[in-house]
């Protein structure tokens, strides 16, 4: 019995984590994952914000149709063989001013593939992005990726980075939700994670504008990863 409500109790604190995301929690990942940054340690007033599995022909425009508006930056993850089919969105991206970053050939686990083939899909990825630009950022596709995979990123020349303000907006949860997770976390060196590039982008596009809204009332400027990075002298943890 006692084994039970212990195990009972994991499984709630571990949703809880999951679904609540404190930032109390952040340096036990970072010191498990060193190798990642989910963070940077600035007292700047900036946040980072990122988008993932783009582009997508008609997310992606609604997106950076509200950066301007508000006009915050982000980085956007592409996939690369999205990339490859929706070139002229990759070009506005681009155009507008947005970092653009490496999220893998497929949006699919890397965790089964070889030394060999992680590369070469990475390489893909960069190629398919393309206009001869030095990508410096990669976020494994759902996040995950074995050690030997980051460390093979890392002698690429890549910096792999998570976050630490995730809705989980592949699981379409409610646009307040979104909110509430995300504005909670808006703090000095954040990292916000959100998707314009799944099935239906609808809840987080919606609750782009009120995001932003929420950090320019808390004196925050959203920026780019590599901005924030660079602004902060290079830190991440």
């Amino acid at each position: 019995m006692v084994l039970l409500l212990v195990g009972a109790m994991v499984v709630v604190m571990g949703l809880v984590v999951f679904w609540v995301e404190p930032l109390g929690v952040l340096g036990v990942l970072e010191r498990l994952t060193p190798n990642i940054v989910y963070r940077v340690r600035t007292e700047l007033p900036l946040v980072a914000l990122s988008f993932d599995d783009g582009p997508h022909p008609e997310f992606t425009p609604q997106v950076l149709e509200i950066l301007k508006q508000h006009e915050a930056k982000a980085t956007f993850f592409l996939i690369g063989e999205r990339a490859l089919r929706y070139p002229e969105v990759v070009a506005r991206i681009r155009a507008e001013g947005h970092e653009i970053g490496n999220h893998y050939l497929r949006n699919g686990a890397t965790l089964g593939h070889s030394n060999e083939e992680f590369m070469g899909n990475l390489e893909k990825t960069e190629r398919a992005i393309g206009a001869g630009e030095k990508l410096e950022l990669f976020r494994p596709p759902g996040g995950v990726a074995w050690a030997r995979q980051i460390r093979l990123a890392q002698e690429r020349g890549y910096t792999c980075v998570l976050g630490c303000a995730y809705p989980h907006d592949p699981m379409h949860p409610p646009v307040w939700y979104i909110r509430w997770l995300i504005e909670k976390n808006l703090a000095p060196g954040t990292i916000v994670i959100l998707h314009d590039g799944i099935a239906n982008a609808k809840r987080s596009v919606a609750a782009l504008p009120q995001i932003l809204a929420a950090g320019r009332k808390k004196g925050l400027r959203f920026v780019s990863i590599g901005e924030l990075r660079r602004r902060s002298g290079g830190q991440g943890e």
